[in-house]
């Protein structure tokens, strides 16, 4: 874990916490997040992630199973790339389980702070068509948000 966020943890004044488990994304990859969050303050860090998709060089793109997640074309297969996201988020949890554990260890070690685990996954998979990734870009256009990248 990285010290730092243990420093601002301490220096803030955070006396308990909840190390919550849930679907997110990085970099529009589906992926399983680590999160610990403060009740009293509002204050949450992201202590891990775990992509999902692996990435293919020959598609350029990630993918699960043989659905490219930058090409989807309707519902249909985003439901069917959301259904394998999942089968893959509950093979991976026991695995997140054990590690959100880890990290409430360490925290209550080296921070003397009170961290409670939540050993569910929460959410599901975010999966986007191209219709609504391109959508999402054309509000982000409107809106002067700078997505190059």
């Amino acid at each position: 874990m990285n010290f730092l966020t243990l420093l601002i943890i301490n220096r803030i004044g955070v006396t308990s916490g909840v190390i919550e488990l849930r679907y997110g994304a990085v970099n529009d990859v589906p992926a399983l997040v680590i999160e610990f969050y403060d009740e009293n303050t509002g204050v949450d860090y992201i202590l891990e992630t775990m992509k999902l998709a692996e990435y293919s060089t020959i598609k350029e793109s990630y993918v699960i199973g043989d659905i490219n997640l930058k090409r989807i074309k309707n519902s249909k297969v985003a439901d069917l790339a959301k259904k394998f996201l999942l089968e893959k988020g509950k093979n991976l949890e026991k695995d997140v389980v054990r590690r959100a554990k880890e990290f409430a260890n360490e925290i209550k070690e080296r921070s003397a702070i009170s961290v409670k685990v939540i050993p569910e996954i929460e959410g599901e998979p975010e999966v986007l068509t191209e219709f609504g990734y391109n959508m999402w870009h054309a509000r982000q256009s409107l809106l002067g948000v700078d997505d190059d990248y």
